[in-house]
Order: C-alpha cells, then sequence, then structure tokens
C-alpha cells in the first residue's frame, strides 16, 4: 500500500512540475513592470520641481525691477512697483540662461522650455511656464516626452 501513496504522490508532482517557474517569472515580470513605473514617476517629478526652481528665479528677478519713476513719485499705490517692461526682459534672458546651462543647474531630461503666459501688475509678477521633459522608460509608439506646466508668483514689497 506504501508504494500505491508513493506512485499516487510522484504522479502529482509530475502533473504540476514547472508551475512554480510560471509563477516566478510572473511576478518578476510585474516587478520590472512596477520598477519601470516608479522610475518614470520620480523622473516626471524631479523633472517638475526643477521647472518650479527655474521659474521662481525668472519671477524673483523679474519682480526686482523697479519702476523708479513711480516709485519717486510715489503715485503707483504699492510700496515698491515693478517696470513690467524691464522685469518681462529679465524673465526671458533668466529662462534662456537656464535652457543653455550645463548639467549642474538642470535635469538633463527637460527640454524646450517656454514662456505661456506672463503677467505683471504694481508690485506682483506671475510667469507660467512649460518644458517638456524625456521619461527614462518609455513604451514603443507614444511619445518621447511629456508636457510639464508651472505657474509661479513673486511680490516686490521690500523698500530699496
Amino acid at each position: 500500500m506504501k508504494r500505491i501513496g508513493r506512485m499516487e504522490y510522484s504522479r502529482w508532482a509530475k502533473d504540476e512540475r514547472g508551475s512554480i517557474s510560471i509563477l516566478t517569472i510572473g511576478l518578476f515580470l510585474v516587478t520590472i513592470g512596477v520598477l519601470i513605473l516608479i522610475t518614470d514617476i520620480a523622473s516626471l517629478s524631479v523633472s517638475r520641481q526643477s521647472l518650479i526652481h527655474a521659474s521662481e528665479s525668472a519671477a524673483i528677478r523679474a519682480s526686482h525691477s523697479m519702476d523708479l519713476a513711480s516709485y519717486y513719485k510715489g503715485n503707483s499705490g504699492v510700496t515698491v512697483p515693478i517696470d513690467c517692461q524691464a522685469a518681462y526682459g529679465k524673465v526671458i534672458e533668466d529662462l534662456g540662461q537656464w535652457t543653455e546651462s550645463g548639467r549642474e543647474l538642470r535635469r538633463i531630461e527637460l527640454r524646450q522650455i517656454a514662456l505661456r503666459d506672463f503677467s505683471c501688475s504694481g508690485n506682483r509678477v506671475r510667469i507660467s511656464t512649460s518644458a517638456r521633459a524625456v521619461l527614462p522608460f518609455r513604451l514603443p509608439q507614444t511619445s518621447p516626452y511629456v508636457e510639464i506646466h508651472t505657474t509661479v508668483e513673486a511680490e516686490s514689497d521690500r523698500t530699496p
């Protein structure tokens, strides 16, 4: 009777042989897929943060463009009025310098930073920027980049 029991066990083992390998390969593929997804999401997050830093830098630099005529006349209604034309020029210049900078200042994934909107009134400057971020991993037949947008604002309320 023991012999029959062993034969039955042996037959069961032969029928199930290899099923662990299939499960292991499946789990491995799912793990690789999740790692690729996490890497792309992290890359987008860091690229967006880099775009925010560049936009904030440009907005702060623009907020330092003081309109001296309005300031000395005292009719601007704000503590430190901004010269909007000079501020716009500083934003364009700062974003251009950032785009042309090396890896030490910007993420290599970011391409084509663009100024989408500029508004200036009184002592506030608001800019909207966008850039293309190249993903480290992407599926075939998909776009090689993702467009990232950000809006920042700076206010000049200090006395010169």
